[in-house]
């Protein structure tokens, strides 16, 4: 996306110019912005889903057994929900009741 972007403005990587500024120039929204709205909203489908579904079910659900490999563990899906409420200053602890 920046090339096309640097293309399309005509700036060449000895400009010294950042994906900031080029951003900010353009108008449009960071890749990461991009997928933690889509993550959001992927999130809120799921919250309004009746709560038989299985994709509801794996949402809430805990492994039972097993074991986890050395070192730091992995992030959960419902892990990176929180961070990305949090980057978008949406309280954590009301998040499934707000419509």
């Amino acid at each position: 996306m920046m090339r096309h972007l640097r293309s399309i403005m005509r700036i060449t990587w000895m400009d010294n110019v950042s994906k900031k500024e080029i951003l900010e120039l353009t108008g449009l929204p960071s890749l990461e912005d991009l997928l933690i709205r889509k993550n959001i909203r992927c999130t809120g489908h799921l919250m309004r889903m009746s709560p038989d579904v299985l994709p509801k079910q794996v949402l809430y659900s805990q492994l039972s057994s097993g074991h986890r490999k050395r070192g730091r563990p992995r992030l959960r899906f419902n892990d990176t929900i929180k961070r990305n409420l949090k980057l978008r200053d949406i309280k954590t602890d009301t998040w499934t009741s707000l419509k």
